[in-house]
């Protein structure tokens, strides 16, 4: 993975964009599930991308989409393998720095209330919006690579197109979102957890926080961002411990402290449910 550039905000990487190279595979059955939303262009190779939603024949020019908390994975690559430009959106981000985005038809997108046609933008996307969506992941990693003046504005205004166009295309519920203040509510929430998530987190606390009950706590944020408080706590943490897995030695009771588990066998439980494999197969 090359790392592009990043916008850091609240003491993380809030948006990151990256390529992908990957070699040739057959049945490869690595989950992948992370935190943030993915907007991901093919650049080259053809293989399968297999989905909460199904299996997709993947070829260059193909787009997905993927909100939070939802799995996928290569599965296969052909010929001289494959290429991928992604984009990574922390939610609360998009809630607390994009003008206008809570006032938006485009926020229903992200909701776990919301139906998503398919991953595959290219199934219900028309071809001309395509074009569009392709050339704004592209007009994004321009503006990370040169910084002119007022880059990372124009770079959320490529991620709003680009959500609306998703928006517009896939169809929108207008009773989908109740109470669009929740949103706020609950990037106040994630941001919490992510300066948070390695230390003893109980769900009573991040509710006081922002000061709801914890049960009204728990019900807002899995309807806002598509999955239970404790899901995004259990996926952050596995997320850094990919990092530290893949860039240091320590051992594995080592790095199960380090990310906020008081046991490896907890530890390796969640490790293998988001990711299919033990930490110590995924880092051979």
């Amino acid at each position: 993975m090359e790392i592009i550039d990043s916008i850091d905000f609240c003491q993380s990487k809030a948006v990151k964009m990256f390529r992908s190279v990957a070699t040739v595979r057959k049945n490869d059955l690595r989950i992948h599930y992370h935190s943030m939303i993915e907007m991901s262009l093919i650049v080259k190779g053809n293989g399968y991308y297999q989905t909460k939603s199904g299996k997709y024949s993947i070829s260059p020019g193909n787009l997905f989409f993927f909100r939070p908390n939802e799995f996928h994975y290569v599965t296969d690559i052909f010929d001289d393998g494959m290429e991928l430009l992604n984009l990574h959106i922390a939610p609360y981000y998009l809630y607390t720095n994009f003008q206008n985005a809570l006032q938006s038809d485009y926020i229903r997108i992200l909701s776990a209330l919301q139906p998503l046609i398919s991953n595959c933008l290219n199934d219900f996307v028309p071809a001309p919006e395509c074009d569009r969506l392709r050339a704004a992941l592209l007009a994004v990693r321009a503006e990370f690579e040169e910084k002119r003046s007022d880059y990372v504005l124009q770079i959320q205004n490529y991620i709003s197109s680009f959500l609306i166009t998703v928006s517009r295309c896939n169809g929108n519920d207008n009773n989908v979102i109740s109470n669009r203040k929740n949103y706020h509510r609950m990037a106040e929430a994630m941001a919490y957890i992510d300066a948070n998530f390695c230390t003893e987190l109980s769900l009573a606390e991040i509710a006081t926080h922002v000061g709801y009950s914890r049960c009204y706590f728990s019900s807002v944020f899995k309807e806002c961002i598509g999955m239970s408080p404790w899901d995004y706590i259990s996926i952050k943490r596995i997320e850094q411990a990919l990092t530290m897995l893949k860039t240091t030695d320590r051992s594995v009771l080592e790095i199960a402290t380090a990310c906020g588990f008081n046991n490896t066998v907890n530890f390796c439980k969640i490790f293998k449910k988001y990711t299919n494999l033990s930490p110590s197969a995924w880092r051979k």
